[in-house]
């Protein structure tokens, strides 16, 4: 039952430093979840031997959200103790997240949350802004977010057309554009 120790001192052995928020939590649980903990504890690099981890660049909101995932098996979309982030993003950078330390069950689970809230939020302001997040992943990493953002585009097309951000998206050329195209062609779209 790991989920009662996140954020607890208690068997705490490992210090995590998220900009100024300093999380305890506990390597036997980071290593079970992620392969990149894994391989750093058992190092002899500083990380290995010092038991602390510090994260001072990108959103720190989503690696909260991540090491609530390891050990919950969830993470709230309240970014709470942190102050929110742009909506449609968040599931986005714990999946880059995911990806980067290695933890397969995490992926999923942003992307099935960032699944459920595009066909709610594809109206949003902040949808454009997704899309410049997701295209401006490497296609490694970010396909299959790809394939549902350009799904969901299509989807809205007419609805999404009436906004100038959008307009001014497709204005840019690049990836989106033709996975649009793609899709779009595939439709046999007139």
């Amino acid at each position: 039952h790991w989920h009662r120790s996140f954020n607890t001192k208690l068997h705490a052995d490992v210090s995590i430093r998220l900009g100024d928020i300093e999380l305890p939590a506990h390597g036997i649980v980071l290593a079970s979840q992620s392969e990149y903990f894994k391989k750093a504890l058992q190092s002899s690099m500083k990380e290995g031997i010092e038991k602390k981890f510090e994260f001072s660049e990108g959103s720190m909101h989503a690696h909260w959200r991540m090491f609530e995932y390891i050990y919950r098996g969830r993470y709230c979309h309240d970014a709470e103790p942190l102050l929110g982030s742009i909506d449609l993003l968040k599931d986005i950078r714990v999946y880059q997240l995911a990806d980067y330390f290695q933890i397969p069950n995490l992926k999923n689970y942003a992307m099935r949350s960032l699944k459920l809230r595009l066909k709610k939020l594809y109206v949003s302001e902040n949808f454009v802004g997704c899309i410049r997040e997701v295209y401006g992943m490497s296609i490694e990493v970010s396909h299959d977010m790809r394939k549902e953002i350009s799904d969901i585009a299509r989807t809205h097309l007419t609805e999404l057309w009436d906004k100038k951000s959008f307009r001014a998206l497709l204005r840019e050329g690049g990836d989106f554009v033709m996975d649009i195209l793609k899709v779009v062609a595939a439709d046999g779209y007139q």
